[in-house]
């Protein structure tokens, strides 16, 4: 939990604080918070993971992000990250291909094409 002395006011010359890209398109969507989170750390992993040049021969782009890391980044047990996991590859918005051995799933993401955002939140 943050402490009040370390916040300060925003104001006009602020910085802007590390932040996480939310697709606006969740916010209707019928998912738990947890779900909808989780989506936007995959999302921002995807940035790092197409920097890093893990594209699939299709163009999608391949991610890796454990049950475990999603745990310690919602903070978040291992049965309600596990939920939000499920939630997302139920609605279509991810895919999860297990490797086996112990090796992290392939994750891909789905999104709305670009400009059709307005349609869903409008």
């Amino acid at each position: 939990m943050m402490q009040n002395d370390f916040l300060t006011p925003y104001k006009e010359d602020s910085g802007i604080p590390l932040y996480l890209p939310f697709p606006r398109f969740l916010i209707p969507l019928d998912l738990s918070n947890d779900a909808k989170v989780l989506y936007a750390l995959l999302f921002d992993r995807a940035g790092i993971s197409r920097e890093n040049g893990y594209i699939e021969p299709d163009g999608r782009i391949r991610l890796y992000f454990t049950l475990e890391e999603a745990k310690g980044k919602l903070n978040r047990s291992r049965q309600v990250a596990t939920r939000a996991f499920q939630e997302l590859e139920r609605s279509g918005l991810i895919i999860r291909k297990k490797q086996g051995l112990g090796r992290p799933a392939v994750i891909t993401l789905n999104t709305l094409p670009f400009g059709k955002e307005r349609d869903v939140i409008a």
